[in-house]
């Protein structure tokens, strides 16, 4: 409420607005188009002049005015008790037909709400159905409707529960964790998830992860992704109608739509960071979530059971797995062609393929033991240790056991490795090597001595080398003593000097020229 001082000028000093008053006399007539503008904006700066009266605040006095002249009230007003000419509801004053939007406006001021401005009212003014237009001014307000609180959430709908697994997968991002993304994709049905890092997250790379992962678990009927660009371009529409894929996206800023993927992005982030504290990398944290996440039995998966329970048929294996009792060993069946198949013992000769710059050559080598069924580690001459399988292994003789099998069969004129040498350059004598029965030269021939012996390939263990290394000198002197005798029976024989009992190996240069 304001009070006012009303004081009287005379016209005579009062120049700033009479003098409207007397130029008019002075004024041109204007056209009829501007006459009728004028009657326009006189309208106007008499609906300005109301509307500067009307936002003034309501008073008793106007209250008691439009009582009297109101047609309901002026009745009523003949049947009760009247305080000053006014309508009282208890302490209430009952306000006219043509004042309640006024009081209303009144009572809105600083927009304080239905509740509030209902409260304030019921202390000072009343008409039938007061409340009612309370709440339809308040809510037709521009100003309130702008700021005003979200309504209520409505109760979750629950997406339609899948039938089998992969039929309905959720996708997300996650990050940037560490300037890295991640792409997140969960199976509705076993709660299996896919995590792939990412360094884009462009529609092409999108794409690029979800053909990747596509191909190992499938295609989906239906990939549901909130409204991301990489989500919504023509490019991602494109691969889901070439798939057959049902895209579906959720309504924009409201992540409770795509709840499966939020849900596990949360979680992804929180397990990780724990993982994390122990200072493993990154790449090391998350294979070690999606191992126990995926093994772990889930409340949202049929029966109870963990995802790759439900997506494989089966339990992952895991380090848990340990701790359970070790199952019988039951024997195996015998394989079928094992009786026919070739095989070697320990300390067998043999050659093997060595493989070296694409391409391979046959190597001499003593097996060692047998890995598996077919499977053998085998030392070759070069001192090295090689595993080679039983298609790559031939059997090899040694010479001791070649002087054998030679000392059997009659071989009274056999050549040698060097007769054949030099036979073929012309250079051979017209007699033969003489030998003893003691395995000492004849002094009959000039000829040089060419029985040599074989490289020693043994394992390196040192009881077996020199068993094997005496059991070839031995084996070699016998061979050769046997071989020679009955072809130089008759030949009489020198005494020379005592030779060494070292072991003798032939030149390198000769090897090719050695009869295995």
């Amino acid at each position: 409420m304001y009070d006012f001082v009303i004081e009287y000028v005379s016209t005579d000093k009062f120049g700033h607005a009479d003098i409207l008053s007397r130029l008019i006399n002075h004024h041109a007539r204007p056209e009829e188009d501007y006459v009728v503008a004028a009657v326009t904006l006189e309208n106007d700066i008499n609906s300005v002049a109301f509307d500067s009266f009307t936002i003034l605040p309501l008073n008793f006095k106007e209250v008691l005015q439009s009582t009297r002249t109101d047609p309901i009230l002026s009745k009523v007003y003949k049947f009760v008790q009247e305080v000053q000419g006014c309508i009282l509801y208890g302490e209430r004053l009952v306000i006219p037909v043509q004042l309640r939007k006024r009081c209303l406006t009144q009572l809105h001021q600083g927009h304080p709400g239905i509740q509030r401005m209902k409260a304030v009212s019921r202390s000072y003014v009343y008409w039938p159905a007061l409340d009612v237009e309370i709440e339809g001014f308040v809510k037709a307000c521009p100003h309130c409707a702008l700021v005003a609180k979200s309504p209520a959430h409505a109760s979750p709908v629950p997406w339609p529960k899948p039938s089998r697994p992969w039929q309905r997968v959720h996708i997300d991002y996650a990050g940037p964790i560490d300037g890295e993304y991640y792409l997140l994709a969960v199976d509705s049905y076993s709660k299996w998830p896919e995590i792939i890092k990412t360094g884009r997250i462009t529609a092409s790379a999108t794409i690029a992860i979800l053909r990747n992962v596509f191909a190992r678990l499938g295609m989906p009927e239906t990939l549901v992704s909130d409204n991301g660009t990489q989500f919504t371009g023509a490019e991602f529409a494109e691969f889901c109608g070439a798939n057959g894929i049902n895209h579906v996206t959720t309504a924009p800023y409201h992540p409770q739509s795509n709840g499966q993927a939020e849900r596990f992005v949360d979680t992804f982030k929180r397990a990780v960071k724990k993982i994390r504290e122990r200072r493993r990398p990154m790449e090391e944290a998350l294979d070690t979530f999606l191992l126990t996440y995926r093994s772990t039995p889930n409340r949202s998966t049929p029966d109870g059971l963990s995802p790759s329970e439900v997506l494989f048929g089966r339990r992952i294996r895991t380090s848990l797995e340990l701790l359970r009792v070790p199952p019988k060993q039951t024997p195996e069946l015998s394989e079928q062609g094992a009786a026919d198949r070739r095989t070697f013992q320990r300390n067998d000769f043999v050659y093997a393929k060595v493989y070296k710059n694409n391409a391979w050559s046959w190597v001499p080598g003593t097996i060692l033991e047998k890995v598996g069924n077919v499977m053998f580690n085998v030392w070759i001459q070069d001192r090295r240790l090689i595993r080679s399988h039983l298609n790559q292994l031939r059997s090899r003789l040694s010479s001791s056991a070649v002087r054998d099998q030679e000392a059997k069969q009659p071989s009274a004129n056999k050549s040698l490795p060097l007769d054949i040498l030099l036979d073929a350059w012309g250079l051979r004598g017209s007699s033969s090597i003489p030998f003893s029965s003691s395995g000492q030269e004849s002094s009959a021939s000039p000829e040089y001595d060419v029985t040599f012996q074989e490289p020693s390939i043994s394992p390196p263990m040192v009881s077996h080398n020199t068993s094997t290394s005496a059991e070839q000198s031995s084996s070699s002197t016998t061979s050769s003593s046997s071989s020679f005798e009955s072809a130089n029976a008759s030949t009489p024989t020198v005494q020379l000097p005592r030779r060494s009992s070292r072991v003798r190996r032939a030149p390198q240069w000769l090897n090719p020229y050695e009869r295995n």
